[in-house]
C-alpha cells in the first residue's frame, strides 16, 4: 500500500507540472495588452507603462517568465494580480493565496457539500433501486433526467422556483447565510448524483449475484445487511473513481454555481479575473485548482486501492 501511494504521489506532481506549464503558456498568449486595459481609454503615459511591465515581468520574453514563475511557486509565492490605478498612482494588486485564503472557504462548502450529496443520495438511490422493478424504474428515470440537465440549468431552475418565486432562499449568497449553501449544492451535485445512482445501480445489480452474495443469502442474512454490506462494498470503487475523475467538472461548474448565486468562491474569483483580463490573477487562481484536482485525484486512488486492493495492481 505504501509503495502504491509513493508511486501516485510521482504521477500526481508530474501531472500537476505538466498542467502548470499548459495553463501558464496558454492564458500567457491571450490576445491583448492586459496593462493597456487598465488605463481604458485613455493613452497611458509611457514611463508608467514601462514601470507596470517591468514590475511583473511582462516585457520579458515567455521562456524567462515561466522560469521565474516555477521559481516564484517553488517558493511559496503563488503571484499577484494586475494593480489598479488611482490617478497616476499604481495600487499594488492582491495576492493570488490571500484571494484564495478568502474564497476557498466557500468553495470549499460548496464542493464538500456536492461530493457528499452525490455519494450519499447517489450510492443509496442505486442501491435502493435494485430492491424492485418499481423502484429501479423511478430511481432510472430520475437518474436519467439529473444526466441530461446541465449545471446552469438546474442553477437557474433552483433559483428561479426556490429564489424568485417562493422566496425561501437568499437571493444573494454573499450575505453568508448558511441557507445560502443548500440550493449552489443541490445545483452543482445534481447531474453528477444521476451518474452515480447509475454506476451503483449496474455496480451492485453485478455484485449481487456474485457466488459471495448469494452464499450470504443462503447463510439466511437480512436483504439489508446483503446489499449494505456484502454487494456495496465492491461496489464503490467504481463510483469512488467516477467522483475522483469528475472533481474537474465539478470546478467548472463551480464557476457557474458560484455566478448564478452570487458565492464568493474562487468559481467567481476566476470568472472576475477573466472579465478583467487579469491573467496574473487568472494564472495563478488555475494553478490552484489544478493543484486541488490532483491532489484530490491521487487520495481518491489510494482510497479505492484501499477498498479494493485489486486497483493497486491495475494502476
Amino acid at each position: 500500500m505504501l509503495a502504491f501511494a509513493v508511486r501516485r504521489s510521482g504521477q500526481a506532481l508530474v501531472s500537476l507540472w505538466a498542467a502548470v506549464t499548459l495553463v501558464f503558456v496558454a492564458v500567457t498568449q491571450l490576445p491583448g495588452d492586459p496593462v493597456r486595459a487598465l488605463f481604458g481609454f485613455r493613452p497611458p503615459p509611457p514611463e508608467l507603462y514601462a514601470r507596470i511591465r517591468s514590475d511583473y515581468s511582462l516585457d520579458e520574453p515567455v521562456a524567462v517568465q515561466y522560469g521565474r514563475y516555477l521559481r516564484d511557486l517553488l517558493t511559496g509565492d503563488w503571484g499577484r494580480g494586475l494593480p489598479s490605478l488611482r490617478g497616476e498612482v499604481v495600487v499594488p494588486g492582491p495576492a493570488v493565496l490571500d484571494v484564495v485564503a478568502v474564497t476557498a472557504p466557500v468553495s470549499a462548502v460548496l464542493l464538500g457539500g456536492a461530493v457528499l450529496v452525490q455519494l450519499v443520495v447517489g450510492v443509496v438511490a442505486g442501491a435502493l433501486a435494485t430492491g424492485g422493478r418499481w423502484t429501479g424504474t423511478g430511481v432510472y428515470a430520475v437518474a436519467t433526467l439529473l444526466v441530461g440537465t446541465p449545471v446552469v440549468v438546474a442553477a437557474y431552475l433552483l433559483r428561479f422556483v426556490f429564489v424568485s418565486e417562493l422566496g425561501w432562499a437568499p437571493v444573494n449568497g454573499r450575505t453568508g447565510e448558511p441557507a445560502a449553501y443548500l440550493l449552489p449544492v443541490l445545483a452543482l451535485a445534481a447531474l453528477s448524483t444521476g451518474y452515480v445512482a447509475l454506476i451503483s445501480r449496474v455496480e451492485v445489480g453485478e455484485t449481487l449475484r456474485s457466488p459471495f452474495v448469494l452464499a450470504a443469502r443462503g447463510r439466511g442474512l437480512p436483504p439489508w445487511r446483503v446489499v449494505g454490506v456484502h454487494a456495496l462494498r465492491p461496489a464503490l470503487t467504481p463510483v469512488v473513481t467516477y467522483v475522483a475523475a469528475n472533481l474537474g467538472q465539478l470546478f467548472v461548474g463551480l464557476i457557474v454555481v458560484e455566478g448564478v448565486f452570487g458565492m464568493p468562491g474562487v468559481g467567481g474569483a476566476i470568472l472576475g479575473a477573466i472579465q478583467g483580463r487579469d491573467r496574473a490573477m487568472l494564472v495563478g487562481l488555475t494553478t490552484v485548482v489544478i493543484a486541488a484536482v490532483i491532489v484530490a485525484n491521487a487520495l481518491a486512488d489510494v482510497a479505492a486501492a484501499a477498498v479494493d486492493p485489486r486497483v493497486r495492481v491495475r494502476t
